[in-house]
């Protein structure tokens, strides 16, 4: 053995590439009030894409499910799960509009602010 490891017969550089594209990472801090990696990577991704909005949308932008398995790889279970935490934690808004209709995210910063300020700061009795 000459110490190198073997690299397996039609593995090029090429499909490297491919497979080790961009990684997808999310805000750990958003674990513990979402109540899971699965939202909290929703909710970062979510987060990320609001960033970049003009204003005069008012928070709102449009995701379908295939584009947020391509952004977050999240199957379409682990995509409604993550969303009904989501509602339910008051972190993102949801909405159908247009025709046909599709979905429209919108994240609540400052229910966002609130958790993560109830988590760091943690009634005490």
């Amino acid at each position: 053995m000459n110490g190198r490891p073997s690299i397996p017969p039609g593995l090029t550089a090429e499909l490297l590439l491919d497979v080790f594209d961009l990684p997808v990472s999310f805000h750990r801090c958003l674990v513990p009030i979402t109540g899971g990696v699965t939202a909290a990577l929703m909710l970062s991704q979510a987060i990320w894409t609001s960033e970049a909005l003009d204003p005069e949308v008012g928070g709102w932008f449009c995701r379908s499910q295939e584009e947020w398995t391509e952004e977050t790889g999240l199957s379409r279970w682990e995509q409604e799960t993550a969303r009904r935490a989501l509602r339910t934690g008051g972190f993102l808004e949801e909405r159908r509009a247009g025709m046909p209709a599709k979905l429209w995210f919108r994240v609540r910063p400052e229910a966002v602010g609130r958790a993560l300020q109830a988590h760091a700061n943690p009634v005490r009795r």
